[in-house]
């Protein structure tokens, strides 16, 4: 302002030199314009300078009562004032406030390292830390320096907020966080467990979504693996258990009833075929008591059913066998007996008989029946030794006259008046490799059941060979033809099974042709029978490989 006055006072002394003596009559109107212009200037300086005082006043209530926290230092590093705010930050009382005076702000731990040079603002978390005045607390704090117009440091403003109780939130949310992460590994873990022992026992864990109307089945807690309709699932029940099963389905969505039920299912979403599963379920509920799902467990006993009925099976098979062990042993002593009976009978009459041709008669039916008796046992060790397998030993043999002996032997057997023994050999010779023994055996028991159902017409025994030139091994093909009762057609199957008789007036333990058919089958054959039924007589056969022999 004096240098605007200066700069006046000289031009109007310029004026004044210059100005002629007419121009100097209005120098006393220029000088009062001067007095009123400087007037005006000292009131607009009081004005602004009241301003100014109002203006620093009013920025000091605004520095003082702003929520930031803030303080002042000159550049030397020194305070020159702080806020309300700050001194609650730094818990500032007299000792403290003096403390802070008298000590530059480049010597504290907070500061030690800002560059005083740089122009850069600072950000930083600091640890407060003071203990000769009390004060430990993690603040976060901004350095910004202030230059004026030549670029020059003028004084540093400091922001600060105290984020001790924010440390200490986020450090409790790491251990929170760490804690959790802990937690989902142990349920995970949890969860690998349940899969593997559930995977295990083939099992499942089902919940029903009652409004969508679905069945989800997982064996982890975090994905649905199959999931399915309510009307899909009793749909997939076989029909003799649908009905039952979708009532008391309905009855456990609409009451809450547990259920624990077994269905066979024709196909479920994980099998493709049949399967059996026992599904335990029961309603959960909120605090209200109000059902908010059906959660339960499912469980895989396709296997348990398919022993228990492989169990039934057997216990009917073993019950059946004991019945027919039963009479087996009640038909083993009658058939016994019968010929027991005779030869004890005769043998006593055999003493007071003199009469030769009587006594012959007498031997005659003693040997018969002790060779009928001899055959049964025989017949029952063979069945006590069909469980393991028969040795078959061949030796080099002429069949031909192997048959002729065979048949000998057989034809005394045949003492019906009215029956012909007709044997077939169309061989002179016919060497080959056979068991002599087993075959005989078969052959002794065609005969033997001919002559007990043959009593009229005649039994003929006979044999061909198949010698084909393919280089095929030949078969021998043996028969016994009867004209005795015959077999009925829906019984020739049955005929070669253990104890099956077709008439029980006949003696016999229904072993033979058993034993018959387990010997011709070790040796590689066949075995049959042929029969147009009752009255028209049966043909009884096998055929097994015979290599011809030099």
């Amino acid at each position: 302002m004096g240098k605007y006055i200066d700069k006046l006072w000289k031009r109007l002394s310029t004026l004044a030199l210059r100005q002629t003596a007419t121009e100097l009559a209005d120098f006393e109107a220029l000088t009062a314009l001067a007095s009123t212009i400087n007037e005006r200037i000292i009131t607009r300086a009081r004005q602004h300078q009241t301003e100014d005082i109002d203006l620093g006043s009013k920025f000091k209530m605004l520095f003082e009562s702003n929520l930031i926290a803030m303080s002042f230092y000159d550049k030397d590093g020194y305070l020159i004032d702080l806020n309300t705010q700050m001194r609650k930050l730094c818990g500032f009382d007299a000792i403290g406030e003096d403390f802070f005076r008298n000590t530059r702000m480049f010597d504290t731990p907070a500061f030690c390292e800002l560059d005083p040079k740089s122009k850069d603002i600072l950000h930083c978390c600091q640890h407060m830390y003071y203990p000769d005045i009390d004060i430990d607390r993690y603040i976060e704090v901004t350095v910004m320096p202030t230059f004026d117009e030549h670029n020059r440091l003028h004084y540093y403003i400091i922001t600060a907020r105290d984020i001790t109780d924010e440390r200490a939130m986020y450090i409790q949310l790491q251990l929170k966080e760490k804690e959790l992460r802990q937690v989902g590994k142990h349920i995970e873990n949890y969860e690998q467990q349940l899969y593997y022992l559930l995977k295990s026992n083939n099992m499942f864990v089902w919940f029903v979504d009652i409004e969508a109307k679905q069945i989800v089945f997982t064996r982890t807690l975090s994905k649905q693996e199959y999931i399915e309709s309510i009307d899909e699932y009793i749909e997939s029940i076989y029909e003799d258990e649908r009905e039952q099963a979708a009532t008391k389905f309905a009855a456990l969505l609409q009451t809450g009833t547990p259920i624990s039920v077994l269905h066979h299912f024709r196909y479920t979403p994980a099998e493709s075929q049949p399967q059996w599963y026992i599904l335990d379920g029961g309603p959960t509920v909120d605090k209200y008591g109000r059902m908010t799902s059906i959660f339960g467990l499912a469980r895989n006993v396709t296997k348990l059913m398919t022993i228990q009925e492989q169990l039934r099976t057997e216990s009917n098979r073993a019950e059946a066998s004991g019945l027919m062990k039963s009479a087996f042993l009640a038909n083993m002593t009658h058939e016994i007996r019968t010929p027991l009976n005779a030869i004890v009978g005769f043998s006593d009459l055999l003493q007071i008989i003199e009469e030769p041709s009587e006594r012959q008669e007498f031997i005659r039916i003693i040997l018969g029946n002790c060779d009928m008796l001899l055959r049964l046992i025989n017949d029952i060790l063979e069945a006590s030794d069909m469980g393991q397998a028969l040795a078959i030993e061949p030796t080099e043999i002429d069949f031909a006259q192997a048959f002729d002996d065979i048949c000998q032997t057989l034809e005394q057997r045949v003492q019906e008046p009215g029956v012909a023994f007709i044997k077939d050999n169309p061989y002179n010779t016919f060497p080959t490799r056979l068991d002599r023994g087993r075959i005989q055996q078969v052959i002794t028991n065609f005969v033997t059941n001919a002559v007990k159902y043959t009593h009229e017409g005649h039994i003929k025994v006979g044999y061909r060979v198949d010698v084909s030139g393919d280089g095929k091994q030949p078969t021998l093909y043996v028969y016994c033809e009867d004209t005795g009762a015959g077999i009925p057609q829906d019984k020739q199957a049955s005929v070669f099974e253990r104890f099956v008789k077709l008439n029980d007036h006949v003696q016999g333990t229904g072993l033979g042709l058993s034993i018959c058919k387990n010997i011709i089958e070790r040796c590689g054959g066949q075995i049959g029978v042929t029969s147009q039924g009752e009255g028209h007589g049966s043909t009884f056969w096998f055929e097994i490989p015979c290599p011809k022999t030099e």
